[in-house]
């Protein structure tokens, strides 16, 4: 999938950063600021990883108030489902 510049997500237009400085002491690879919307992936991940990561921003940007631990889950099976059938291009 190729990460675009902005999204449509809920009316809303979100800008899209891979950002190449990222704090050492972050253990995150994106975030969503829906004050801003941003959604920032770290730039030096895998192609694979930064298409989970924005959909797990995604996510958050649909619905913040999800458990992270099931924004993980949902967009590591989503993912796996639009590659395993070609739907990502």
């Amino acid at each position: 999938m190729k990460i675009p510049n902005k999204l449509k997500i809920g009316g809303h237009t979100y800008k899209v950063f891979l950002k190449k400085e990222w704090e050492d002491s972050k253990d995150e690879d994106g975030y969503c600021d829906v004050t801003k919307n941003e959604i920032v992936l770290k730039a030096s991940m895998s192609q694979s990883c930064k298409e989970v990561t924005l959909l797990h921003e995604i996510f958050h940007a649909l619905n913040s108030v999800l458990d992270h631990t099931v924004m993980d889950s949902l967009s590591e099976q989503l993912y796996q489902v639009l590659k395993d059938n070609k739907l990502l291009k």
